[in-house]
C-alpha cells in the first residue's frame, strides 16, 4: 500500500509538470509539547518552492504559539508567525510577512476514525509590489479566516508495538480574507489534500501528502491552480512529570 501511495505521489506530479502548470514542494517541521495538563506550546518550520506570484521566488516561514487544553478535545492557541518570501531576477530580493493568529480546534475519534476542525483567525502584515512590472512595495494589512476539516485513520499497525504503523489523512481548507490590496475579491484559497502518515517512533510520524490549491491572485485578477507534494515531519512531546489527563493528539496539518 505505501509502495502504492508513493507511486501514485510521482504519477500526480509528472502530470501537474507535463501540463505545465504550477507546482510546488512543502517542506514543513511541526513541534507540539504538553508542559502541564492545561498548557502547552507549538511551533513549526515551513518552506515551500515555487512562489505562484512572482513566478520565481520560494518562501520560508517560522510559527509559534502558546496553547491552552480546554478540555481533552477541545484547544485554543494564540502566537506569531513570520513569512519570507525570496524573489529571484528582482533588484528587490525580500517580502516580508508578519502575521498574528489565533485558533480553536477541535479533535475526536469515532468508530477508529480520526477528525478535525480548526477555525484560525490571521492578521497579516504583508509586503507586496504595488505593481507586476515594479519593484516598489508597500505594506498591506489583511484580516484572514480559515477553516479546516481533517480525517484520517489506521491502514497497517505494528504487531509488536499495537502502534498504528500506517495510516491514512486527507483534509480541505477554505481561505476568505478581507482588507486592503485584494481588488474587490475576499476568496483567497482553497486546500485539498491527501496521502499516508508513517510512524518513526512514538513521539515521531512523517507525513507525505499530495495537494492541489486553488489560489486566488489579486494583482493579476485570477485564480491559480496548484500541485503541490508535501513532506511533514510531526514530533508530539509530553514534558509533563505527572500524566493526569490524555488529551486527544492527532497531528494536524498547517
Amino acid at each position: 500500500k505505501f509502495l502504492i501511495t508513493i507511486l501514485g505521489f510521482c504519477f500526480l506530479a509528472t502530470s501537474a509538470r507535463s501540463q505545465q502548470q504550477p507546482f510546488q514542494t512543502w517542506l514543513t517541521y511541526n513541534h507540539q509539547a504538553r508542559l502541564s495538563d492545561k498548557w502547552g506550546y507549538t511551533f513549526d518550520l515551513n518552506h515551500r518552492t515555487l512562489g505562484t506570484f512572482p513566478f520565481n521566488s520560494f518562501l520560508s516561514a517560522a510559527r509559534a504559539g502558546g496553547v491552552y487544553q480546554l478540555n481533552n478535545a477541545l484547544r485554543v492557541t494564540a502566537g506569531y508567525a513570520w513569512f519570507g518570501t525570496i524573489i529571484n531576477g528582482r533588484s528587490r530580493p525580500w517580502l516580508h510577512e508578519n502575521r498574528l493568529y489565533q485558533q480553536i480546534q477541535q479533535n475526536k475519534v469515532r468508530n477508529g476514525i480520526q477528525m478535525v476542525q480548526r477555525v484560525r483567525l490571521e492578521q497579516r502584515f504583508r509586503q507586496q509590489f504595488k505593481q507586476s512590472s515594479s519593484d516598489d512595495v508597500n505594506v498591506a494589512f489583511t484580516f484572514r479566516a480559515r477553516y479546516m476539516f481533517q480525517v484520517g485513520g489506521p491502514l497497517i499497525k505494528n504487531a509488536k508495538t499495537s502502534r498504528t504503523a500506517l495510516s491514512w489523512q486527507a483534509a480541505n481548507e477554505i481561505f476568505f480574507h478581507f482588507g486592503e490590496n485584494l481588488n474587490g475579491n475576499n476568496f483567497d484559497q482553497n486546500r485539498t489534500l491527501a496521502g499516508v502518515l508513517i510512524n518513526l517512533g512514538k513521539v515521531t510520524d512523517l507525513a507525505v501528502l499530495y495537494q492541489f490549491i486553488a489560489q486566488r491572485q489579486p494583482l493579476r485578477e485570477t485564480t491559480v491552480g496548484i500541485h503541490s507534494v508535501r513532506f511533514t515531519l510531526f514530533q508530539n512531546l509530553d514534558l509533563r512529570k505527572a500524566k493526569k489527563t490524555q488529551p486527544i493528539d492527532i497531528p494536524t496539518l498547517d
